[in-house]
């Protein structure tokens, strides 16, 4: 006859390891931005608000690679706290007009960031998914 807990428990295992699993892709991919290359870019646009969110800002810059430009928006990593402060703090440091380093993927040019790295919840999702399977197998191994 088949547990319901232990069930329930060896899905929440599986869940974190998925989760862990794809969390350690995120870092992975962020850190391999730290090895593209740098061009000279330029801030096209910095406005305090967004299409998608009016308290996360606008910052469009471009940058030229070979003899083709390309225009890229800076993009926010998922859980970033948008508020007046962040908008403000990125209108202040991304001014139009500015030349900025652009960091950009050499085999797709058209990928670019201006932050490389990792950002500061990359590692939640990875620490979340090592939670959920330690607690299911602490769960599953350790109780009654």
């Amino acid at each position: 006859m088949f547990n319901p807990y232990a069930i329930i428990l060896g899905l929440f295992i599986i869940a974190g390891f998925v989760a862990a699993l794809w969390g350690w892709s995120i870092i992975l991919k962020a850190r391999k931005t730290q090895r593209w290359p740098v061009t000279e870019g330029v801030i096209e646009q910095s406005d305090l608000t967004s299409d998608a969110n009016d308290l996360l800002p606008h910052i469009l810059f471009s940058y030229t690679v070979g003899a083709r430009t390309y225009q890229r928006a800076l993009e926010f990593p998922g859980g970033t706290n948008p508020s007046p402060e962040l908008a403000t703090s990125y209108a202040k440091k991304y001014p139009v007009g500015a030349k900025v380093p652009v960091y950009y993927n050499p085999d797709q040019p058209d990928q670019a960031t201006l932050e490389p790295g990792l950002a500061r919840g990359d590692w939640m999702i990875l620490a979340a998914g090592v939670a959920a399977m330690a607690f299911g197998v602490f769960a599953l191994f350790f109780s009654g």
